[in-house]
């Protein structure tokens, strides 16, 4: 059965939510649990870690879904029915060889994936996708369950999910019997979930001390009264097409244009890094009040201050590009320009720099000012940032060492923190590596083919996993016939273990992944959930692992070197990229 339970009462709070939903599955029988972190999932994450502390289940977490899978289905198998909990996106994909197990051997395996509200499908959103029906027939039920769903409903939804696994109800799809698929089986719950994702005492003491970093900071923020005004042009995945058309009116127009690192816009000379993490601190008075408009150009979606900048309703925020590549988190586009070039010709008309003084607009509110008041903001951030040996001062060395290398070097970036980290730091080498349209041939200038002169940069934006990002560069290397540098963090390298392995006669490329082992998963630590006890938040959300990193890597016919501090490591990142090898640079874990 397929089905949607959409919104019918009074909603509860995310938090209360899961915890109704896991007890009354408890109630069902289901006892065992593999939990595998994430952000959409968080509120089951509490739900279940306070369940386990009071002995009502067992708890297990791992940090890959596709194991995790096989270890629901073979406790399942073992008598246990089982449920595998986790978050949006990619996740999901990853119990398909499970559930396809279960199906054929009528295992009582459950997949309970977390999402958000079934209204951002299709809008571009992070980690956004139609999870709904992802397993086909090889479930014997399967139900979206919406924020808002009241006791009663959620009671009847669990019961038939019971039901099938037990092989007490009839199959969702008429074809299932011409399968010989035996009557018990596995189900799907997709549980979407809206924020807050972490529990109110959480929430609050983040807040507090979030209030007392940016008070210890003594950052000055900028006066919307004495600030200039402009336009912001904000670049993401899949927006290199627009990039020719648009570079140049965009830099006459002294438009600051915040990029994420892997796309061409990262190149243009008025890039500004750090421009997240200015949006949200110093500018974020001046982004209310002063920014006239907003032009989308693919999918950023990588932050919290952006993705506000670009929901909102008050000032006219416009898409370009071709479809499917835009988002539209809120419904508010107010334009969709599909050619770039025709959005070329209204910004040369309508956004052009006059240094002239006016009773309206001095001197001092010209686009220039506007975008050296970005520039401004945004260096003071990254200066903050890399001030000490941490991951932001060493993702700026191995930025600057791979664009300034004299090879051609390509590089990968991991999803979840190590991208977000690049996007600060990333410097812009656009003046000494893009040629002018007029200088070169268009190969030359396709950003496809090497945005940064030489010096790809690759990430996995469209779901933003972690999983596969070792497979994915080791391929990209393959395929570049070039030295290919990837960084991730230790969490994504364990997530990706088996990446390292491959047959004796294969070729390899000549690949160098740098792991920034800081011990564990972070970034988790830099949102609400990092005020959480710090016992729940080490078990849910750090999960650091064991295992010896540059061990595993030689045992795999690696080259490996642990890198503790800025001098090993600058040393190390003047060596030639030839064959495998692995840094792993050790910082402080807090």
């Amino acid at each position: 059965m397929d089905d949607t339970r959409q919104r019918n009462g009074k909603d509860a709070s995310p938090q209360q939510y899961a915890e109704e939903l896991a007890r009354l599955l408890v109630q069902q029988g289901f006892t065992h649990w593999f939990y595998c972190p994430g952000s959409r999932d968080a509120p089951l994450g509490y739900a279940l870690n306070h369940l386990a502390a009071s002995h009502r289940l067992d708890l297990h977490v791992r940090i890959d879904e596709r194991d995790a899978a096989f270890m629901a289905l073979g406790a399942a198998r073992a008598g246990h029915p089982a449920v595998l909990v986790m978050t949006s996106g990619t996740a999901v994909g990853n119990a398909l060889p499970a559930v396809m197990e279960a199906a054929h051997a009528g295992v009582p395996l459950l997949i309970l994936s977390a999402d958000r509200p079934a209204a951002l499908r299709g809008t571009g959103a992070n980690q956004t996708t139609w999870q709904p029906g992802i397993f086909g027939e090889f479930v014997r039920f399967a139900a979206d369950i919406q924020p808002g769903v009241t006791s009663a409903v959620l009671s009847e939804v669990v019961s038939e999910v019971a039901a099938a696994c037990r092989g007490e109800a009839p199959p969702p799809h008429p074809a299932t019997n011409e399968k010989q698929f035996p009557a018990t089986g596995p189900a799907h719950l997709n549980a979407s979930f809206i924020e807050p994702l972490a529990p109110p005492e959480a929430i609050e003491a983040f807040a507090t001390a979030s209030a007392s970093v940016r008070a210890n900071a003594r950052e000055e923020p900028f006066d919307p009264d004495q600030s200039p005004r402009g336009t912001l042009l904000i670049a993401g995945d899949l927006s290199d097409a627009t990039y020719a058309d648009l570079r140049e009116v965009v830099k006459n127009a002294g438009i600051p244009v915040l990029a994420e690192p892997q796309t061409a816009w990262r190149c243009h000379p008025h890039a500004v890094r750090g421009y997240a993490k200015a949006a949200g601190t110093t500018l974020s008075a001046v982004v209310e009040h002063n920014l006239e408009r907003a032009i989308v150009a693919g999918r950023p979606t990588l932050t919290r201050s952006i993705t506000r900048l670009i929901s909102r309703r008050d000032i006219p925020v416009e898409t370009v590009g071709a479809p499917g590549t835009t988002v539209n988190l809120a419904g508010n586009i107010a334009r969709h320009w599909a050619d770039a070039a025709t959005l070329a010709c209204e910004l040369e008309k309508v956004v052009k720099p006059s240094p002239a003084s006016t009773p309206c607009h001095p001197a001092a509110e010209t686009p220039e000012s506007w975008l050296e008041m970005w520039r401004a903001a945004g260096e003071n951030a990254v200066a903050a940032l890399t001030r000490d040996w941490g991951f932001h001062s060493a993702a700026q060395t191995i930025w600057d060492s791979t664009m300034t290398a004299s090879e051609p070097l390509d590089l990968y970036l991991g999803a979840s923190l190590t991208i977000r980290v690049f996007d600060t730091v990333a410097r812009n080498f656009a003046r000494n590596l893009i040629p002018a349209p007029e200088q070169a041939d268009a190969q030359s200038v396709n950003p496809q083919d090497g945005a940064f002169g030489g010096h790809r940069v690759f990430t996995n934006r469209g779901l933003a996993g972690i999983d596969g990002t070792i497979a994915a560069a080791w391929g990209a290397a393959l395929a570049r016939r070039q030295p290919m540098r990837l960084i991730l963090g230790d969490v994504s390298f364990f997530h990706d273990l088996g990446a390292l392995c491959h047959g004796q006669v294969e070729t390899v490329p000549n690949l160098q992944v740098i792991v920034i082992n800081n011990g564990g998963g972070r970034i988790f630590g830099s949102l609400e959930h990092g005020a959480a006890p710090a016992d729940t938040f080490t078990r849910m959300f750090l999960t650091p692992q064991v295992g010896d990193i540059c061990e595993l890597a030689r045992a795999a016919g690696w080259q490996a070197v642990q890198i503790d501090s800025p001098a090993e490591l600058v040393a190390a990142l003047r060596q030639p990229v030839r064959g495998l090898s692995l840094m792993e640079v050790i910082l402080p874990s807090a």
